[in-house]
């Protein structure tokens, strides 16, 4: 379905440059190597906390990108990598790094040579998978609660993709096929009303949404 494919594209970009002086910005990144070929997977995390003048709001994405076609497949029929001759003109990191990517790579090699184990995993490795979050949370006054905060309102709408309001918006979902896979949109609008009771009295009289969208992609290689 073309608007998933293109709605999970701009949901990949960065961070828009907003927020002032006091707007807290934290981000972090991790991957598992497989020598050459790149990462096997890869996560991606962005958090933007901002004072707002009657409350706070907290903005988190997210992207888990696992590289089990383009990557992980060839590298497990490929001849296990030889270790290089040692150069000095290579930095210890840069070593280091270099021969633990190659470790990892010719390890799982070793593991995928089981009958049982290539025989369960290989539909898995004709697919790469992709999971973009995004999250908004708020503790400001708003008149149309959750609802005032779903992520990315605009683009939607270009994509007809228009959120539900109200007790019925708690979770929806839309998805289908792509030209090389599948592609499903989720969102969650969570208001204070929604929560256990007793968390709602442990939280006070301070006003809380949330809202969520959740693109995951499935891709033929």
């Amino acid at each position: 379905m073309g608007m998933l494919s293109r709605l999970r594209e701009r949901l990949d970009a960065t961070f828009e440059n907003r927020g002032g002086a006091e707007a807290e910005r934290f981000a972090f990144s991790a991957e598992l190597p497989a020598g050459r070929r790149g990462p096997i997977c890869s996560v991606n995390v962005q958090v933007l906390v901002e004072p707002q003048q009657d409350g706070d709001r907290v903005r988190v994405r997210a992207h888990l990108q696992s590289n089990l076609a383009s990557v992980l497949r060839p590298a497990l029929r490929a001849q296990p990598e030889v270790e290089p001759a040692v150069s000095t003109s290579r930095s210890l990191v840069q070593a280091s790094g270099q021969r633990m990517s190659r470790i990892a790579g010719n390890g799982l090699q070793r593991v995928m040579a089981s009958r049982v184990v290539s025989r369960i995993t290989e539909p898995l490795l004709r697919r790469d998978f992709n999971t973009w979050v995004e999250v908004q949370a708020s503790t400001e006054p708003l008149n149309d609660g959750a609802h005032s905060i779903v992520p990315q309102q605009d683009k939607l709408a270009s994509l007809g993709i228009r959120p539900s309001k109200g007790r019925s918006a708690l979770a929806e979902s839309w998805s289908g096929h792509t030209p090389t896979g599948f592609a499903q949109l989720s969102l969650l609008q969570i208001d204070k009303q929604d929560l256990p009771p007793d968390l709602v009295r442990r939280m006070g009289p301070r006003p809380f949404q949330l809202a969520a969208a959740i693109v995951n992609t499935v891709e033929r290689k």
